[in-house]
């Protein structure tokens, strides 16, 4: 579920930006520095799902635009591209402001937060603006432990959270859990080939340079049961069904809202997950 990138180091390629675009289909978001101020720009994935044409092509001439200015005042840049598993509306493509002054994005499901309606992510930045604005003029206020603990609380091992500020200062909750290439740092690894995450674990990759149809994850790969020994009821199927690491239906990827607390639980219980 989705892509986090801190981009401070080179410039993606565009293929790995067409990986991750087609592999997290919801569209894409990137968070970056003009005039002393953070700037927020979403885009919306028109394409069709496994597809990459004219909506990514917008979002890959600004990004080089962005990353391009950017590089020219030293400052780094957030990506997000986005699978869609609470709130499932285009406003809710990341980043998202904890203030006028500082922004996140994220990779995971956070528990207690969202709802098929609203996005997690969208109510836990809303939760951390209600903090004093003396403490969000930047990402300093999460060193404070009592901030850094409680996030922790919520978040556990496996969400993935980047903050910057509009000085370029930057804050990575769960950093062991993704990994660095020199200066830039991905959440997961869906920028090297075309790979669908379901949860936090990859559930099969494309190795060569392909497009996938419509649809075609649920025809290539066989989506196993998350949760075996429990059904939920589909609307979409109008039957009982299991689900995936996503609480989506195995037959058709339909949400379903009655299985994210079960989903989330098994994946903060289950000592055979690796992150």
């Amino acid at each position: 579920m989705c892509i986090a990138i801190l981009n401070n180091g080179s410039e993606l390629t565009k293929q790995e930006l067409q990986n991750c675009w087609i592999s997290n289909d919801d569209g894409a978001g990137m968070l970056f520095i003009e005039n002393d101020k953070l700037v927020a720009c979403k885009y919306p994935n028109f394409d069709g799902y496994g597809k990459a044409e004219a909506s990514f092509d917008e979002f890959y001439a600004d990004y080089r635009d962005a990353f391009a200015r950017s590089k020219s005042i030293g400052k780094p840049m957030l990506l997000h591209f986005r699978i869609a598993t609470h709130g499932f509306d285009e406003k809710y493509l990341h980043p998202f402001f904890v203030s006028e002054d500082v922004g996140m994005i994220h990779n995971g499901i956070i528990s207690g937060f969202g709802s098929k309606d609203v996005s997690d992510t969208a109510e836990f930045a809303q939760e951390l603006s209600t903090l004093p604005d003396s403490m969000l003029s930047s990402v300093a206020f999460l060193d404070i432990a009592f901030v850094s603990n409680s996030i922790y609380e919520y978040i556990g091992d496996y969400n993935k959270l980047v903050f910057m500020d509009k000085h370029g200062d930057v804050s990575i909750f769960n950093e062991q859990s993704g990994h660095w290439v020199g200066d830039n740092w991905f959440s997961n690894d869906s920028y090297k080939s075309l790979t669908r995450y379901h949860g936090h674990i990859a559930k099969g990759s494309v190795k060569d340079t392909g497009i996938i149809d419509d649809f075609e994850w649920f025809d290539k790969y066989a989506v196993e049961p998350f949760i075996e020994d429990k059904t939920y009821d589909c609307s979409m199927c109008n039957e009982e069904t299991f689900v995936d690491w996503d609480a989506c239906c195995v037959t058709c990827g339909h949400y379903i809202v009655a299985a994210e607390s079960d989903v989330i639980e098994k994946m903060e219980t289950d000592d055979n997950l690796i992150l």
